[in-house]
């Protein structure tokens, strides 16, 4: 197989020429090639969603005279649940600073209205490895980035982005082309249960460190000492990989397949949206369900898999570090 750069440029070019078919076949190339890299994810993802539900409004115009702030890495470091940590983290330095916000083409465009002005005229880099963004934010430092462009994967210990929770949660309402997908997924589980157990399994692109696969039995173990006390519990298994579900059938798992949902492009949206709205919790050791916790409003229980412990542990979505 040729190296990823060379399938990335092929693909580029594709969609340069509007060849939007051809684009996708060849970002997929790209993600079979390279699974963890951002950008053909984001490229497939727009093409195929756009082409099904059209374009999003054009990006208004930047506010003339006052501070930016900018993220253009997003889109292209980190995947969709660290895309929304990086988004957030924009959004919580904005409104702290008083800045205004520029933000690259990405999916939270199209699935939550985020409809930020494009990318002006470039600006200073500041990375998070070598600057303490989060102390900035909290006015811990004296230094505040104004026309900047901060970097980085924004995976912070949430315990210190607590304060703008309310914030981070309103940024991610399903947007109107997504709305009566996400209340149906809801509903379908909800006419079947009285209680939505969700747990996340996360499997086709992890595998190493940092990203260790936990075994299924960790969340079948949580599942039998939790089960009996539920009132009509119905279980939904979030998965890039539905024969990991097999590990749970005593409890007759339901998947995305089973709600019968399509987003082209977004394909994991039923699976996010889900997560965050259980009334009990099980995430993997990943930021998509991490960040589905932070938006999940209802949970009684939040429960990671740890290591060391070799089980499903308790923890607080807004005081925890993002991956373990």
């Amino acid at each position: 197989m040729p190296e990823f750069s060379a399938l990335l440029r092929d693909a580029q070019a594709l969609e340069v020429q509007g060849r939007s078919a051809e684009a996708v076949a060849a970002y997929e190339r790209c993600i079979a090639a390279n699974p963890g890299h951002a950008y053909p994810f984001t490229r497939r993802a727009l093409l195929l969603f756009r082409a099904k539900f059209g374009p999003p409004p054009a990006p208004p115009a930047q506010k003339p005279g006052v501070p930016r702030v900018a993220m253009s890495v997003l889109g292209q470091k980190g995947r969709f649940g660290n895309q929304l940590l990086q988004y957030g983290f924009l959004r919580m330095y904005a409104a702290e600073h008083g800045l205004a916000v520029e933000a690259p083409d990405w999916i939270g465009r199209d699935l939550y209205d985020r409809n930020d002005p494009a990318r002006g005229a470039p600006m200073p880099a500041v990375h998070e490895n070598e600057h303490d963004l989060v102390a900035s934010l909290n006015r811990q430092v004296p230094e505040v980035w104004r026309d900047a462009d901060l970097v980085g994967f924004c995976c912070y210990p949430t315990g210190g982005l607590r304060r703008y929770r309310d914030l981070f949660r309103s940024l991610f309402k399903p947007g109107r082309k997504v709305a009566a997908i996400a209340e149906s997924a809801q509903a379908q589980l909800r006419a079947r249960g009285d209680t939505l157990v969700a747990v996340h399994l996360r499997r086709g692109d992890f595998g190493g460190d940092p990203h260790w696969i936990a075994p299924a039995a960790w969340y079948a173990q949580w599942l039998k000492a939790l089960w009996p006390a539920l009132r009509k519990p119905v279980l939904y298994v979030a998965t890039d990989d539905p024969a990991s579900a097999a590990g749970l059938a005593e409890f007759k798992p339901l998947t995305a397949a089973d709600l019968g949902l399509e987003v082209p492009g977004a394909e994991f949206f039923p699976d996010f949206h889900l997560l965050t709205q259980a009334d009990a919790l099980a995430i993997s050791n990943s930021s998509f369900s991490f960040a589905a916790a932070l938006l999940n409003e209802r949970a009684k229980a939040f429960l990671r898999p740890d290591r060391r412990a070799q089980a499903l542990v308790a923890f607080d979505p807004w005081d925890a570090p993002v991956l373990l």
